[in-house]
């Protein structure tokens, strides 16, 4: 049996962990019956300085995707394993969009928007930080985010134009799904992907309208509360989380 741990950052707006991808693959492991452990985890022990990280038989392996593609490999692929190459294509265009586009769009608004960072997610970042560092690292964590967002593109936009870019990636994954979830009736590892993000935004305390969007939206809404209810943990005596 594959000893698996899954080392994230904690919790932030009733999400287990303050970080999207680490909500993806925690909720990948979930759907697809990876017995795992959850710790926090520490990026100067992950293997490529970022958090979610696993440590698989001993080793530690890191980037949410690959970790994903690992189980699918050697352990099986229970969720994906019934697509035709059609629909994998799709889920793959919609991860992409999801996480190249409307995560940066997130990470504008939590890191970029200083109503957001001033009223909650500096102090989000803060808890997760050791302890002694919460008064000064945020900020300084926070300059590297703003001048990778410059970098990127997306940072040099207005808020007005990165909510209607982040409403245009909502409204265009709402209108591929094609079912409960997104490629039919049952949730697949594109399904977390997307998800992940999706919630994520939906739960950052702001009033901007790529938030309220999110919230309101008649087809993702919905949706977002069945991927809730499907990845619903139960934790064993031994703390060892069991689907």
């Amino acid at each position: 049996m594959t000893d698996l741990v899954l080392h994230q950052f904690p919790g932030a707006y009733g999400m287990e962990s303050l970080s999207p991808f680490c909500t993806k693959l925690a909720s990948y492991l979930q759907l697809a019956g990876v017995p795992h452990e959850r710790r926090l985890g520490d990026p100067r022990e992950a293997p490529r300085g970022k958090l979610p990280y696993v440590r698989w038989d001993g080793a530690l392996l890191g980037d949410s995707q690959l970790i994903i593609e690992r189980c699918q490999t050697e352990l099986g692929d229970p969720l994906d394993g019934r697509l035709d190459a059609e629909a994998k294509a799709l889920g793959h265009l919609l991860r992409r969009a999801a996480e190249d586009h409307l995560y940066w769009a997130l990470l504008a608004m939590r890191w970029g928007d200083d109503d957001v960072w001033r009223a909650s997610y500096r102090d989000a970042i803060a808890g997760a930080l050791p302890k002694g560092t919460g008064w000064f690292l945020p900020g300084l964590i926070r300059r590297g985010v703003v001048k990778s967002l410059h970098h990127h593109g997306l940072g040099r936009h207005s808020r007005e134009t990165v909510d209607a870019q982040g409403v245009a990636d909502l409204d265009a994954v709402a209108a591929a799904m094609r079912g409960d979830f997104l490629l039919g009736d049952a949730p697949t590892s594109f399904d977390c992907s997307v998800w992940a993000m999706v919630e994520h935004l939906r739960v950052t305390p702001s009033e901007r309208p790529l938030v309220l969007h999110a919230r309101a939206h008649p087809v993702l809404g919905p949706w977002c509360e069945r991927m809730r209810a499907a990845t619903s943990t139960t934790t064993t005596r031994d703390g060892r989380l069991t689907p």
